[in-house]
């Protein structure tokens, strides 16, 4: 009757394991009192346009505090892939830590290029292991190596190294996350928590829980008032790491993978 009960917006991003369809957070909306069935007919639309365009990897990005939308979701065949958190750092209290014997934990700057390189591959091998199993191209090695190396000369970052017999054990990155329109989960004085990473065989040592309370506290210290993070949930490291912070589920990203036979199988 001319009125707007629901919408989704898609969008197409060609990566390196596939054409990917991706509805991002500000991309879906239902009335008040509308059913949640209603985005699903609409994902029926969306996805069946996606799956004539040979795009097999589907996802969508639905609020936590959206419980009947998720489920909506995952009578769709869709499970949840990656978590998006937030943490009020005005409300954190700070325990006691220090840094593990024998390690310093400093700053990095220009000049560290190579110690924050030598533990850009960490997260990409972590996410290749079981459960998960995620992909990543042998090309792209070098290229993460690159990007995490210019951090050092990036003003915007602030990176905490933990370093042993100077050699880098572990990294904690922090860069301000900017109010925008499409960015539903940045309030003023927000910090995106971006970057952690432990080299495995150091592990266990308590390196990257001194990196995130120093990281935090230094945060906090700025003036920051809230920290944004994500994290993959098959990556069980993470996933059991990070809520211990006290970060609180705010959005979910869902999954979905389509058998590409039925490009061919259909009539």
């Amino acid at each position: 009757d001319g009125k707007l009960i629901a919408y989704l917006i898609g969008e197409l991003v060609v990566q390196t394991w596939g054409r990917s369809g991706y509805v991002y957070l500000p991309g879906y909306g239902l009335a008040q009192g509308e059913s949640p069935q209603v985005l699903q007919d609409l994902y029926g639309l969306l996805g069946d346009t996606w799956v004539k365009k040979g795009i097999f990897n589907h996802a969508v990005y639905v609020s936590a505090a959206d419980a009947g939308i998720n489920s909506a979701f995952f009578d769709l065949g869709f499970g949840k892939e990656r978590v998006d958190a937030l943490l009020d750092l005005g409300a954190l209290n700070f325990p006691e830590y220090t840094a593990p014997a024998g390690m310093q934990i400093r700053q990095a700057g220009p000049g560290d290029n190579e110690l924050i390189g030598s533990l850009s591959g960490v997260i990409m091998r972590a996410l290749a292991s079981a459960p998960y199993w995620h992909p990543t191209i042998p090309e792209d090695y070098e290229e993460l190596r690159e990007g995490w190396s210019e951090l050092a000369d990036d003003q915007e970052w602030t990176i905490w190294l933990a370093l042993e017999d100077n050699k880098a054990l572990g990294a904690i990155g922090f860069r301000p996350e900017p109010e925008e329109d499409t960015q539903m989960l940045a309030s003023p004085a927000t910090v995106y928590l971006s970057v952690a990473a432990t080299l495995p065989e150091a592990r266990g040592r308590g390196i990257n829980t001194a990196l995130t309370w120093h990281g935090l506290r230094q945060a906090q210290k700025a003036g920051l008032v809230t920290c944004y993070t994500n994290w993959i949930s098959p990556n069980l490291l993470a996933a059991r790491f990070w809520p211990r912070f006290g970060f609180t589920d705010a959005a979910y990203r869902l999954s979905k993978k389509v058998d590409p036979m039925i490009a061919w199988t259909r009539d």
